[in-house]
């Protein structure tokens, strides 16, 4: 494993390669890879992690996967004969929630010669049916570094998508209008964070807040079940979710992003990647953050969750600039390159002090 902070994987060439791409429809990021990996040339080939809408059949995956695998299985393999493609040289399975033992093994005796991989966004301690799949892979990797470490496969953090490389989209700091920003689905603590941030503010000082609920019942709900909302608004949150547009105004409007992690999650999120390639500054109660090569407390204001204070010149100055290196290794690009890559680069995105 490599530790140079600054030392790249190869560029994974992809030219006239096949790829059977299986990952969640989860805000586009599906798409995004697929459309890199044919930027390198691969025809690809799709299939959906939970290939259905109900949300009920969702909570089925996670809790009645047995069940689930049997409707799977036949949609997989219909899409599997329209796709018609002989030989995969690749199988890059991202979660994999809805991939059968069954499934997976007619793949491997199906395309002797591709190489299987596979990638977790999610938190591998939540999901048993996870680890059963690794023996089907020649290389696994999870974006939680002490479950990597745990049971024997690479970490590699997430990454963030070209729409949010400050250089590809030409937005410069000129733009700001709130000093901080936050967009996200209320679970959990969120609302009584942001609420006890906004009253930490100092008055003058801008900030745009985006809490989305998806009902009005699950308002009053959460007033039960919930003590952070007992003294919650209906006004508080939107019941309508923003736009992809819309959210990306917000966040290149924005100085410092906040971040607010499920409290059960390790890994790194989404945003804090988004934050990197955009040289925003970062707000996040992920503690963990300060384990990672990149972290600058320039840049990364490292929050308690329980009694969130941002110090005031932290929101005053501009980031840093970050090392072309960084930039590149956290960009959807950099994930491709390196979960394609022979090599273990999982030393690379840890500080040797922590």
């Amino acid at each position: 494993m490599y530790r140079d902070p600054e030392r790249l994987p190869p560029v994974a060439d992809l030219a006239g390669k096949t790829v059977l791409l299986s990952a969640p429809k989860f805000f586009g990021y599906e798409t995004e890879i697929a459309e890199e990996l044919r930027r390198r040339g691969a025809k690809v080939d799709f299939l959906a992690d939970r290939p259905f809408q109900s949300a009920f059949m969702h909570v089925l995956a996670r809790f009645a996967r047995r069940f689930v695998l049997s409707l799977t299985d036949r949609h997989y393999r219909a899409r599997l004969a329209e796709f018609g493609t002989e030989n995969y040289e690749y199988v890059l399975v991202v979660n994999g929630q809805t991939l059968s033992d069954s499934l997976l093994a007619e793949l491997k005796a199906r395309h002797r010669s591709a190489t299987f991989l596979f990638y977790l966004w999610d938190s591998l301690e939540n999901r048993a049916s996870a680890l059963k799949l690794l023996p089907f892979f020649d290389r696994a990797s999870c974006f939680e570094p002490a479950a990597a470490a745990r049971h024997g496969i690479r970490f590699r953090p997430l990454f963030y998508c070209p729409a949010f490389d400050r250089e590809r989209a030409r937005m410069d700091g000129s733009s700001d209008i709130y000093a901080i920003s936050f967009l996200g689905t209320a679970h959990t603590d969120r609302y009584t964070i942001v609420s006890r941030i906004d009253r930490q503010l100092a008055a003058g000082t801008p900030r745009f807040w985006f809490l989305y609920l998806q009902a009005k019942w699950v308002l009053l709900a959460n007033r039960v079940l919930n003590p952070g909302f007992r003294k919650a608004r209906a006004s508080d949150f939107s019941f309508t979710p923003m736009d992809r547009a819309g959210s990306s105004k917000i966040f290149w409007q924005s100085k410092a992003i906040l971040d607010i992690e499920h409290p059960r999650q390790v890994g790194l999120t989404m945003r804090t990647f988004e934050t990197l390639g955009a040289a925003k500054k970062l707000v996040t109660t992920n503690r963990g953050v300060r384990d990672y090569a990149f972290y600058d407390e320039a840049n990364i204001c490292v929050i308690d969750r329980t009694d969130p204070s941002i110090p005031a010149a932290f929101l005053e100055t501009a980031a840093k600039p970050v090392s072309d290196a960084t930039r590149k290794r956290y960009s959807l690009a950099g994930w491709v390159d390196e979960i394609f890559a022979d090599e273990d680069f999982s030393a690379t995105h840890l500080r040797e002090d922590r």
